[in-house]
């Protein structure tokens, strides 16, 4: 019996904490646009759905950006960092409750702007969660000197 209840844990587990989907990563230097659908947000200026862009300041040389940019990153709640490498970096927010996993990913370009894309794993809403974030970050960023 305590056999089948482990097997049901996990099999609903993979329902609840899949794994990273394919959207995420860097393809073609850019991050994937968003589906179209509420829970998700990219701030992107090159991405026609974009929300403001953020530029990185230039008191900073580029090799630096990276580990500043994983220290605001891992100081947000319930915020792990998957992958970090010289212009991007991507990590896992799990939801306070039913501890659900987003993908926040940041993506340093050629010309310093700072693209943020921030997606739940499942379903089609999560009220505003994935835009409060990228808020969020953008005033850590700000707060930190990294962004203007």
């Amino acid at each position: 019996m305590a056999a089948v209840a482990v097997v049901a844990v996990l099999g609903l587990s993979r329902f609840i904490w899949p794994p990273a989907p394919s959207t995420v990563g860097v393809r073609d230097n850019q991050l994937s646009p968003c589906p179209g659908t509420p829970n998700c947000v990219h701030t992107g200026l090159r991405h026609p759905a974009g929300t403001r862009g953020m530029f990185m300041t230039g008191g900073l040389m580029r090799s630096e950006l990276p580990p500043r940019l994983e220290e605001v990153v891992q100081a947000m709640p319930r915020t792990r960092i998957i992958t970090s490498n010289d212009s991007y970096i991507h990590a896992e927010v799990r939801s306070r409750v039913f501890r659900f996993i987003d993908d926040l990913e940041l993506l340093i370009m050629p010309d310093r702007e700072l693209v943020v894309r921030s997606a739940s794993r499942v379903g089609v809403s999560d009220g505003g969660v994935n835009a409060r974030r990228v808020e969020d970050l953008r005033e850590r960023l700000l707060e930190a000197d990294l962004i203007r």
